[in-house]
């Protein structure tokens, strides 16, 4: 890109993506990010930026092949619907819990039909003994059905319907409803992480625990690092605008 004449300095280099098939369109549900980059100024483009353009650009034939979440197979997402990777960490979900998320979106789960490959192990539920899928290990299995029915009451609270697409591609969060969809996040974010907890420690010691025991507890001791963090900085009247109809909410359900 030329300068004015009047410009000292050698002209602005623009750099981004080369399609090697221009006439076919990207396919918008990969891993691949290219169709996303859009041509910028090498001298001032961000390092980000620029990492990312290398690495999509180096492994566009592998990542194009790949769908970017795995439940595009299992759980096929609805028109317009998509997985939405900014709602899995926010400042009330913590990275640990995120990851939770994060690898039920990718698939990255021990799950026995897996494991049975590799080790002499059943690839049977612990907990049922149907066949361990993924699908089967954060659905379908007959001990989550009292988690979903306290996700549903809690849900309608907020006005929103209780499914399994919600559970898995999380809330997106809007500007308007800002406050509802980070709490509903780290509600649906903390019953992935019960499931997690609760199948982890049956194949380590056997222990049958009660998932919705664990998401009440979990939820019970977020609240109190809340309101402990709040009433040491002064800041209760923030408190009570997350938490508040949360709070209103566990008055009227079993949920502490």
């Amino acid at each position: 890109m030329p300068r004015p004449p009047s410009t000292p300095g050698p002209p602005d280099l623009l750099i981004g993506p080369f399609s090697r098939r221009p006439n076919r369109p990207p396919h918008p549900f990969t891993v691949s990010r290219l169709h996303e980059l859009q041509p910028v100024c090498f001298q001032t483009a961000p390092r980000k930026h620029l990492y990312m353009l290398v690495l999509h650009t180096l492994d566009a034939l592998t990542l194009v092949s790949h769908p970017n979440t795995k439940w595009r197979d299992l759980l096929p997402p609805l028109e317009g619907e998509q997985p939405w990777w900014a709602s899995l960490y926010s400042t009330l979900v913590p990275r640990p819990i995120g990851d939770i998320s994060w690898r039920l979106l990718h698939g990255a789960v021990s799950m026995g039909t897996y494991l049975a490959q590799f080790n002499p192990i059943p690839d049977t539920c612990p907990f049922c003994g149907v066949r361990e899928t993924l699908v089967h290990i954060y659905l379908e299995c007959t001990r989550l059905q009292p988690l979903f029915r306290l996700l549903t009451n809690l849900l309608l609270r907020f006005w929103l319907h209780f499914s399994p697409h919600l559970f898995i591609y999380a809330l997106p969060i809007h500007g308007l409803t800002k406050s509802r969809d980070l709490l509903v996040n780290l509600l649906l974010a903390l019953a992935k992480m019960a499931i997690y907890k609760t199948r982890a420690r049956r194949l380590a010691d056997g222990v049958s625990c009660d998932c919705g025991a664990i998401f009440r507890s979990s939820v019970h001791s977020h609240i109190r690092a809340a309101f402990l963090w709040a009433a040491s900085t002064d800041s209760l009247d923030a408190f009570e605008e997350w938490w508040g109809s949360l709070l209103s909410i566990s008055i009227r359900l079993p949920l502490f």
